[in-house]
């Protein structure tokens, strides 16, 4: 029983040990036509298959410029699938719930806990659609 404990010990920190630290740097300006979008949610989430839930690197709020630059970590055995989800209502404020936006963002723009190069998204126009969007209501 002894000898049980001690070999899960060490599994457990031999596999803790492997967990690379992980992050991505996003930022960048948001607009519904020519204007800021402002209070826009900005998310980047570490997604995840299987058991494993999706980990939230980081999240805010665009500020009244419609600004954002989010940067967070997580540890995971295997490169991070990073993804920027963006919540807005830019142009749709009568239909019920917001429109979800979600951009896959480069893996080569990983880094392992300070961010050396930032993926600059410079200004998005947020009244077309995306190929990547639906709607939801909690988030």
């Amino acid at each position: 029983m002894k000898l049980l404990l001690l070999c899960s010990f060490v599994l457990l920190c031999g596999l803790t040990s492997a967990m690379r630290k992980q992050g991505v740097g996003v930022r960048g300006k948001l607009l519904c036509g020519t204007q800021p979008l402002a209070n826009a949610k900005v998310k980047i989430v570490d997604t995840d298959t299987g058991p494993d839930p999706d980990d939230t690197l980081d999240e805010k709020t665009t500020d009244s410029r419609g600004h954002f630059q989010l940067d967070g970590t997580t540890r995971e055995l295997t490169d991070i699938d990073p993804v920027l989800y963006i919540w807005h209502d830019c142009y749709d404020a009568d239909t019920p719930c917001q429109r979800k936006v979600t951009i896959k963002l480069p893996k080569k723009y990983i880094h392992s806990g300070t961010v050396e190069n930032w993926i600059e998204l410079g200004e998005m126009n947020m009244e077309g659609h995306f190929a990547e969007e639906d709607r939801e209501c909690v988030h």
